[in-house]
């Protein structure tokens, strides 16, 4: 609906003006009364033109009202009404197709990777994880709708120091399976080590399959064995989990991949051709300061190993090489301080600044009976996302993972979820769906009439009342809604409108009978109805939850 009043603004003000300000903002006003959308673009053209924003804005006012839409100024702003006439046409488009109507192909599709969850492979993923996973997978749906073609990937992180404490976790509990003890070996599981069950459980099934046999292996030699028979069981167990959660990708990049097939030495040679890699004391360093971060960075350190940077350095190097035109990387809040070096990185590479995106995913904290879940029996440390899936299901755990922005903390309540009552967002919204189903039920059982196969269209005319005006703008407005995720990458924007919605259908459902003696008033709102649950629909497809037909 948005975009139907800039072209008509654009138009307008490039005729009367002859150019168009970029920076324009066009958005819901405050108060309600003011109209369904408002835009400061006259004070942006009083700076150029110096002349007053009310003259302008008034001046545009008058050549933007029509049969469709209602233009207002009003203290220097522009504010839009959407007329009847045009809510209907527009609803019409939307009970006939709304994927096409919701989701508008953009001009230039782009070959997009979005790059989501990427946990270590060193044990079960927790909520935060669940949390990331779950926005990037909605992005990746809208970008998807829209037209852009995208690849969804994991980057395994399964080289470095991090999947050897893995390793050496899993034999010292496979040694105490055997009652041997390494004084070394306990110091620094003690320090470091992984402690959680699923430990132990690892170390139970290496003992089933291969007996006492790494006992008389060479310990490091046995660390590492153990660091890839439990990278691949957990890697195995993080798939298994996402694919329950609804999540699933296109590509898989394993680090040390990268390693092996000389793609860090490689990107770092070109770093240093391109006079960004110097050595100091042994290790070798990168410029990182050069281009606006606080110091410059190690990618190799003195006994010849290199760090996570230098892999990352080359992961980015790999993606851009292969061809994507934009990149979105969703990062745990932890991650905060990295995306400098690694912009700064791309930089030095010659790689365009707006090619990557970085949007950050905040922690999740879980509640029961009003205190703070902190831990689990099986992981020691954090609860596990598979376990929450289990206590309250995948459509409770994405759609409340996405009632926020992600960049802000989240408290998840597990006994309110569970509740059946408006105060359960996901109750409330799905059982808006499931109520429309039960209407239509029964209309077919009643009166013959199956909403699901009838032409209702041409009783939109009949619907005039405020209220039905209201609920058809709080469809069409899903559209705009889409949009702003498009531009902003904020998926919390979905669930925030449908939660509207529903307040709005419930209210209504309460107010309205469908089934009534004068059949243009039924089927009028059996119209009404059923474009509310086109919508509902759709929006459950892309946050990727059930649509009930009863609850």
């Amino acid at each position: 609906m948005k975009s139907l009043i800039r072209q008509r603004l654009e138009a307008i003000v490039k005729e009367l003006y002859g150019f168009v300000p970029e920076a324009y903002n066009l958005e819901v006003p405050r108060e309600k009364a003011h109209g369904d959308y408002a835009t400061n673009i006259a004070f942006l053209l009083a700076k150029n033109l110096k002349r007053k924003p009310d003259d302008i804005a008034q001046e545009i006012a008058n050549k933007l009202s029509d049969a469709y839409l209602q233009a207002q100024a009003l203290r220097g702003f522009i504010n839009f009404k959407f007329k009847e006439e045009l809510l209907k046409e527009e609803f019409v488009k939307l009970l006939e197709n709304p994927q096409l109507y919701f989701f508008e192909k953009v001009k230039e599709p782009l070959y997009m990777m979005v790059e989501f969850v990427s946990a270590n492979p060193t044990g079960p993923l927790h909520v935060g994880h669940g949390r990331g996973a779950v926005v990037g997978d909605v992005l990746a749906r809208i970008l998807e709708r829209f037209g852009h073609k995208v690849v969804r990937e994991y980057y395994i992180n399964d080289a470095g120091y991090q999947v050897y404490l893995l390793g050496l976790s899993v034999l010292y509990r496979y040694y105490e399976l055997y009652g041997k003890e390494d004084l070394q070996l306990k110091e620094v599981f003690e320090r470091e080590g992984y402690r959680g069950e699923y430990i132990k459980e690892l170390a139970r099934e290496v003992k089933e399959l291969y007996g006492s046999s790494l006992l008389e292996k060479d310990k490091e030699e046995a660390i590492d064995f153990l660091r890839e028979f439990a990278t691949k069981k957990l890697l195995e167990e993080i798939k298994a989990t996402l694919q329950e959660f609804g999540v699933f990708f296109d590509s898989w990049v394993s680090e040390k991949g990268l390693h092996q097939e000389g793609l860090v030495e490689e990107v770092l040679k070109e770093l240093e051709r391109r006079c960004y890699i110097y050595e100091q004391e042994g290790a070798l360093w990168f410029k990182s300061s050069t281009f606006g971060d606080d110091k410059d960075r190690v990618v190799r350190r003195s006994d010849g190993t290199y760090t996570y940077f230098a892999g990352d350095i080359a992961y980015h190097y790999h993606k851009y090489r292969r061809g994507f035109q934009k990149v979105i990387n969703l990062w745990g809040s932890d991650h905060h301080g990295y995306e400098k070096r690694l912009m700064a990185s791309l930089k030095a590479l010659g790689i365009p600044e707006d090619w990557l995106v970085v949007e950050f995913v905040q922690m999740v904290k879980i509640f029961k009976e009003g205190q703070e879940v902190r831990m689990s029996k099986r992981t020691g440390d954090f609860v596990s996302l598979q376990e929450l899936l289990q206590e309250v299901g995948k459509d409770a755990v994405r759609f409340v993972f996405l009632t926020k922005t992600s960049d802000t903390p989240l408290d998840f309540d597990i006994d309110l979820v569970k509740k059946k009552s408006s105060e359960n967002p996901v109750f409330y919204v799905q059982y808006a769906h499931a109520r429309i189903r039960g209407v239509f039920r029964e209309v077919k059982e009643r009166y013959g009439i199956d909403a699901d196969s009838s032409d209702l269209r041409p009783y939109i005319r009949e619907l005039d009342s405020q209220e039905d005006i209201e609920l058809i703008k709080k469809c069409l407005f899903l559209k705009d809604v889409y949009e702003g995720v498009l531009d902003s990458f904020s998926p919390h924007l979905i669930t925030y409108s449908l939660i509207e919605l529903a307040k709005d259908f419930h209210h209504y459902y309460n107010h309205h009978r469908v089934m009534v003696e004068d059949k243009k008033v039924m089927l009028s709102r059996l119209t009404l109805f059923k474009g509310v649950e086109l919508t509902l629909k759709t929006a459950f497809e892309i946050l990727g939850i059930s649509a009930p037909e009863r609850m």
